[in-house]
């Protein structure tokens, strides 16, 4: 249902709810975006850097600014990681619109000019949302005294092509037959898990247990068992938490648990 719903509206961001107006036969739907938090870190005109005007900048440069806006302050990992993923899709939204909005005052005149927008509009949603959570968690790694190559690896060959999103202590460690499988760990990244869960399944043969980190509002009794009945490890920020059944709410872990988890684990 969820794939079908995003085909009409596009991604819709966990925290933020979206509300759709359609006419009496389903035409000129009105789309507005609301958001539950307090803060804003949208851009006015005035404050969009020059050099972004000409050029959409790379989801780094939107994370760098996110940063900047919501510094580390003294919060969880996990409050951070929402803060800075809630201000950076904020300047998204305005950047998008200062590219967007001359274009469809405009207007257009054929079809294709039209729907070329459309979708390279959406498919580059889709491309920053995955693509920013795995950036800002690299961040908070890094800012938690955790150093590539040495305590975790980002987007590194396991077997074949396979490449988990985190290895844990890197990928060294994991392609050494005599280091102990028991202190090995992957994290997997999805905003949304679906059934696209299943694809971190194979990628580290060695590590029994898989940790994947998703920010979606709930997942069904049915699905958290398929999950926990192929060794996949829930990691759900803190604040995301209460919107899971209680039946199982208990066995969510948090990033800040997750991390922790990490710190006692040998790295060589």
């Amino acid at each position: 249902e969820e794939d079908l719903v995003e085909e009409h509206i596009g991604p819709i961001e966990p925290g933020y709810c979206r509300e759709v107006r359609f006419g009496k036969h389903g035409e000129n739907s009105l789309f507005s975006m609301q958001e539950r938090s307090g803060f804003s870190c949208a851009l006015s005109p005035e404050e969009i850097p020059v050099e972004w005007k000409n050029s959409f900048p790379s989801p780094a440069d939107l994370i760098d600014l996110s940063i900047k806006k919501k510094t580390l302050e003294a919060t969880t990992v996990d409050e951070r990681l929402m803060k800075r993923r809630k201000c950076e899709f904020e300047i998204f939204q305005s950047i998008e619109e200062h590219f967007l909005l001359p274009q469809i005052k405009n207007g257009f005149d054929e079809v294709e000019p039209f729907l070329s927008l459309a979708n390279s509009t959406l498919q580059r949603r889709k491309a920053r949302s995955g693509r920013s959570l795995e950036l800002q968690l690299q961040r908070l790694f890094e800012e938690e005294s955790f150093k590539e190559g040495n305590t975790f690896d980002a987007q590194k060959v396991t077997e074949a092509r396979s490449k988990p999103d985190f290895i844990f202590p890197s990928q060294s460690a994991y392609q050494d037959s005599s280091f102990p499988a028991d202190n090995l760990r992957i994290l997997a990244v999805k905003t949304t898990a679906k059934d696209r869960w299943r694809q971190i399944l194979t990628e580290a043969t060695r590590v029994k247990t898989k940790h994947l980190l998703t920010l979606q509002e709930g997942i069904s009794d049915q699905q958290y068992a398929e999950m926990k009945n192929a060794n996949v490890k829930l990691v759900v920020p803190t604040s995301v938490q209460s919107s899971y059944p209680q039946s199982y709410r208990h066995e969510l872990i948090s990033l800040e648990d997750f991390m922790g988890e990490l710190r006692v684990l040998p790295s060589s």
